[in-house]
């Protein structure tokens, strides 16, 4: 079966614009309203709207919900040249894929020494 993972900014409208607080919270909701997780998308929840967050690196805890704010980094704001040209950002952008791919097998080998130290070789 194909499968992909994929980085999405998802947001709760529940009490926002046309949708009243009033209504109720959708029974699903694991945590209360305005308390994101896979549930929302699990349900196809009324109140759920989300986006694509492209040039992400993060970290997913439980459930596969990131963490908090310090547990992601996305290619913008600071990171582009300030006199903005397309050829510019397009290299800034394959250099920032080219770290996050680095960085992401160093955890992976960083981890991998610990686990090996601690526990030995795992059969499989």
């Amino acid at each position: 079966m194909p499968y992909t993972h994929m980085i999405l900014e998802v947001h709760c409208l529940y009490g926002l614009g046309e949708q009243k607080e009033n209504e109720p919270v959708p029974n699903f909701c694991k945590r209360g309203a305005r308390r994101l997780g896979y549930h929302c998308m699990e349900n196809k929840c009324a109140f759920m709207a989300f986006t694509d967050a492209p040039y992400e690196i993060a970290y997913s805890g439980h459930e596969g919900v990131v963490p908090d704010g310090n547990a992601l980094i996305g290619f913008g704001g600071d990171m582009e040249p300030s006199d903005y040209a397309t050829h510019k950002t397009e290299e800034l952008k394959n250099l920032w894929e080219k770290i996050c791919r680095k960085k992401i097998q160093e955890a992976y080998d960083e981890y991998m020494v610990f686990f090996k130290g601690k526990y030995g070789k795992q059969e499989q």
